[in-house]
């Protein structure tokens, strides 16, 4: 996972498949989890960039059940108020 942070946001860069399914569970393995979690928990803004969700990366060869799941992982995951955005500074 990779964060930043963007005009007072936490933003993730780069969320690996392994730490949304973490993330959507409210679980933190990792410290990047426990900042994420925390912030959210907090009140702060969260937002991941669509770029770097890496399921999209297979969106071409994974099998249609496992991409609806990871799919179900992003709804998890803005229901915890993380915001999925467009990378700006490309």
């Amino acid at each position: 996972m990779v964060l930043e942070t963007r005009d007072g946001a936490l933003v993730i860069a780069r969320l690996p498949v392994e730490q949304m399914g973490s993330l959507s569970l409210g679980l933190a393995l990792t410290d990047e989890e426990g900042t994420v979690l925390r912030a959210l928990l907090e009140g702060r803004k969260v937002q991941v960039l669509e770029s770097g969700l890496e399921y999209k990366d297979y969106r071409r060869c994974a099998p249609l059940g496992i991409y609806q799941k990871f799919m179900a992982l992003e709804r998890g995951l803005r229901e915890m108020g993380i915001c999925v955005v467009r990378d700006r500074r490309r």
